[in-house]
């Protein structure tokens, strides 16, 4: 974390008493206002809001009562940032179709052409 935004992440917990995160969207990103915020509040005053609870349980119910077969749809462009969501599906799921972005660094890997891509 560059210092610059570690300054403004500890300003931004100090405005507070606790931390609500509820952007399941953005969950996986190290963004100062959702991750990084985190670690200046201690378990007791952190929690998820309503719509990450909603969207964790959700997840919850899919990978814990599978319905077979199983197809899952992995899309976005950093598989770097994939990996291990891609290997706990592999052991769980028939089919793991992967779209978007990361398509490129799967067809490269194969020995496809992928231009300037």
């Amino acid at each position: 974390m560059k210092e610059s935004q570690k300054e403004f992440t500890k300003k931004l917990a100090s405005y507070a008493d606790c931390y609500v995160n509820d952007a399941f969207g953005t969950a996986h990103r190290a963004h100062a206002s959702t991750a990084l915020i985190a670690k200046y509040f201690d378990a007791n005053n952190k929690l998820f809001g309503y719509l990450m609870e909603k969207e964790v349980k959700a997840v919850d119910k899919i990978l814990n009562d599978i319905k077979r077969p199983f197809t899952a749809i992995m899309g976005g462009s950093k598989v770097s940032s994939k990996i291990e969501i891609i290997e706990n599906l592999l052991t769980k799921v028939d089919n793991l179709i992967i779209a978007g972005g990361m398509t490129y660094t799967f067809t490269k890997a194969q020995g496809g052409k992928i231009g300037n891509s």
